[in-house]
């Protein structure tokens, strides 16, 4: 008898575990590569169409104030993992950087990996039995150095990797579509699409995990570039976009378009999929974003993109939906950082805290029930001691104020977010003091992280920047030329489009920016017979172009375009067509700029 009661007094005590252990909640983090401010329906969107996002978002709670760490990648990426300011941790840049020739500054030895030493989210949460699964971009790993292999998702707390590695974009043989060359991912069949297959696998996991807490942290590759889409998703919005009026300059690409659509349908499968297997009701679900987009027409009104200083480089979208403890359909207002995913989503499962570790975050629990409408933090900090599209500089938001300061001349600018979230009045030389007040937060903020800080360049050489200015600023207006009047959507400094038709193989038109399509034309003064065009690019790559020719610059017939995902370089394009504009726009790439070393059109 005693036996018996023995047995059964253990098996009672073995389901009061199972079930308190079934009881912690579960989380879905959807972490987003680039995506802007004001790409989602839910923050101002009207032609993306992101209706499971908007959904979530009326499930729940949607801050207009969200900050990622960093203006780039892999900071923001680390300091969500470990709650410390990427300025802590001297992992200050995407990995492995740019090298900028001759720079006023040098930039410091940073640090590109996260060291085993810090406690990660994932594994806080596997100290109290949460199975942890990494989907997707990664990007955290020391390319080049000897511990690179130490570096994988599965080194730093998760169970499991899916096609994380080292890279910071597709760039499998396929890219965004089959093949895809990512780790513990199967390559699948022709027409894959990247975003569907990861999805695949995190739904597998949700239903491999039933039985136990766990973290799905899914870290979309999309909607970095290459832009690409499923073909019936940029069909659709290239007739969207044929009627749209942008009347808030919006992004209307309808690759990126399509890209953004499969994120929202992968959401929304994703959450499909909770609600079958009965976990929707005890699964806290956030999603947010890396940095801003790459175009300030994702930034929703808001100043600059990725990599800027301004609000268009870090303000994200960021969305929780825990099931009766958020609101339905609230928002907050209050600054949040990255940094504050991890110390959030371990008061949420009622762990305790870990100050030590994630020194530089705070829960979101006090203003996510609405028990408070502040957080106990006066101001937030970045510091960027590098070159990108912008210079080296630090920034400090307190309050509604925001300061930013250059590296190079110690040069402010300083802006009321509350009166001009477009930051487009510097208040700096109007309001010294409030300058002078700011600067000295930011400075003794550097010096309790340790933040490093570039020094100056003994080798810099001022008369080597000038004769390069002297080359000529980027200039979009129509440049005269024997061919004829010759522009371009944008170019790169010194890469004007006159370049591209001089005859010199020694210089080049190549397009401003990350952003895609692109386009160099040719005004030919009067209507010719054209029978083909060369092209001669840069960089030996899969390009995306399409001819186009007009009679008015205003209505164009596309007279040859190329899809191959086969690597081209020399294009000799014939064809039949008359008109007085020729234009070439290069809608998408593989790798390198949209560059043009020379072309031309071919008449009889």
């Amino acid at each position: 008898m005693k036996q018996i009661f023995t047995v059964l007094f253990l098996a009672v005590c073995s389901s009061l575990i199972s079930a308190a252990d079934s009881s912690k909640p579960n989380f879905v983090v959807f972490l987003v590569d680039d995506l802007g401010w004001g790409d989602l329906g839910c923050y101002g969107s009207t032609f993306h169409e992101t209706p499971h996002l908007d959904g979530l978002a009326t499930d729940g709670m949607r801050f207009t104030q969200a900050y990622s760490a960093c203006t780039v990648c892999s900071p923001s990426r680390a300091a969500i993992m470990t709650g410390q300011y990427p300025a802590r941790l001297h992992l200050t840049d995407w990995i492995a950087g740019h090298r900028r020739p001759n720079p006023k500054l040098s930039i410091p030895d940073w640090n590109m990996r996260l060291e085993h030493s810090l406690t990660t989210l994932p594994e806080a949460l596997k100290a109290a039995d949460y199975r942890t699964q990494f989907i997707g971009k990664w990007h955290l790993m020391p390319i080049g150095q000897p511990d690179f292999k130490q570096h994988y998702p599965d080194d730093h707390g998760f169970d499991s990797n899916i096609a994380g590695r080292e890279w910071g974009q597709p760039k499998g043989p396929g890219l965004y579509f089959a093949p895809f060359g990512m780790p513990n991912l199967d390559d699948g069949e022709p027409g894959d699409f990247l975003t569907d297959n990861l999805t695949d696998a995190a739904v597998d996991f949700i239903d491999q995990s039933k039985d136990s807490p766990f973290l799905l942290y899914f870290s979309y590759y999309t909607v970095h570039g290459p832009i690409m889409a499923k073909p019936e998703l940029v069909e659709k919005y290239t007739k969207k976009a044929e009627t749209f009026q942008n009347t808030r300059n919006e992004k209307v690409n309808p690759r990126y378009a399509g890209m953004i659509e499969s994120l929202d349908d992968s959401v929304g499968r994703i959450l499909e999929k909770l609600d079958s297997a009965g976990l929707a009701e005890n699964t806290v679900v956030i999603f947010t974003a890396d940095n801003g987009g790459v175009s300030e027409n994702s930034s929703g009104g808001l100043r600059g993109c990725k990599a800027l200083a301004y609000e268009g480089g870090t303000r994200e979208p960021f969305i929780v939906r825990w099931p009766s403890k958020v609101k339905p359909d609230s928002t907050c207002d209050v600054p949040i950082i990255g940094n504050d995913i991890y110390p959030t989503i371990l008061d949420m499962a009622e762990l305790d805290l870990k100050p030590g570790c994630h020194i530089d975050g705070l829960s979101l629990v006090p203003v996510l029930t609405e028990a408070a409408d502040s957080l106990d933090r006066d101001s937030l900090y970045w510091h960027y001691p590098h070159y990108h599209k912008t210079k080296p500089y630090g920034a400090v938001r307190e309050g509604d104020w925001k300061l930013i300061e250059f590296f190079e001349d110690s040069r402010l600018e300083l802006y009321d977010l509350k009166n001009d979230p477009s930051e487009s009045i510097d208040l700096a030389a109007e309001k010294p003091d409030k300058a002078k007040t700011l600067l000295a937060n930011l400075q003794q903020w550097r010096a309790e992280v340790g933040a490093q800080m570039p020094t100056e360049n003994p080798d810099y050489d001022p008369n080597l920047v000038g004769r390069k200015k002297a080359r000529g600023k980027p200039n979009v207006k129509a440049i005269s030329t024997p061919l004829g009047a010759i522009s371009a959507s944008s170019a790169q400094q010194g890469n004007t489009p006159g370049n591209s038709v001089d005859g010199s193989k020694d210089t080049r038109w190549a397009a401003s920016g990350e952003s895609l399509p692109q386009w160099i034309q040719l005004d030919l003064g009067g209507a010719k017979p054209i029978k083909g065009v060369d092209i001669h690019f840069k960089n030996r790559t899969w390009i995306h172009y399409q001819v186009d020719v007009s009679n008015d610059g205003k209505t164009w017939s596309t007279a040859h375009e190329s899809k191959t995902n086969q690597p081209i370089q020399n294009e000799l394009p014939r064809f039949e067509a008359a008109g007085r504009y020729l234009r070439v726009t290069i809608n998408d790439l593989g790798k390198g700029w949209a560059t043009i070393t020379e072309w031309h059109p071919v008449f009889e």
